[in-house]
Order: C-alpha cells, then sequence, then structure tokens
C-alpha cells in the first residue's frame, strides 16, 4: 500500500514540475493601431494575435506615449488582453 502511495506521489510531482505553463502569446504579437475616445477618456490599444483580434483598454489614456512599455507586455503575456475590437482600425494588408 505504501509502494502505490509512494509511487503516485512520485508521478504527481514528475508531473507538476515537469510540465511549464507557456504563456499564449507567443512572438506573433502585432501591434495593429492606437484609437482615441477623447469622450470616455479611454484608449484602445488593438492588438493582432494569430490572426485574432484582441485590444487592451488603458482608463485615462496613462499609456497613450508609452505604446512600446503596451506593446512588450502584450508579448510577455502579462498584459489582460480583450477579445474582439471595440474601435475598428484601418489594417494595410501587405501585398507579397
Amino acid at each position: 500500500m505504501k509502494f502505490i502511495v509512494r509511487t503516485a506521489f512520485a508521478f504527481l510531482i514528475i508531473c507538476l514540475v515537469g510540465f511549464k505553463e507557456r504563456p499564449y502569446q507567443d512572438e506573433t504579437v502585432e501591434f495593429a493601431c492606437l484609437r482615441m475616445h477623447k469622450a470616455t477618456n479611454t484608449c484602445h490599444f488593438n492588438f493582432i494575435i494569430n490572426g485574432a483580434r484582441y485590444r487592451y483598454l488603458d482608463i485615462g489614456c496613462k499609456y497613450n506615449k508609452k505604446r512600446d512599455e503596451v506593446v512588450k507586455k502584450a508579448k510577455a503575456g502579462t498584459l489582460a488582453l480583450a477579445k474582439d475590437w471595440k474601435i475598428e482600425c484601418m489594417v494595410v494588408k501587405s501585398e507579397k
């Protein structure tokens, strides 16, 4: 009985330590545009991640002049992004 408990505990520890969780965002994060909504004093940072549209809502436009910082946080996966854009951007598709 003790052998089964020990092996199950060892297997559980190996599984928990062996598999590292990767952030969802990768190097495929594209900054699409920044749109300001002056009536509500909000800035919408729009991103395209793996073809899907995401946005970051900055209340008070604190990061308006610090775009690089927001993009770095989005690439690191530490920024809370919402699905879909509220304010559309004009995205220019490059022709290959």
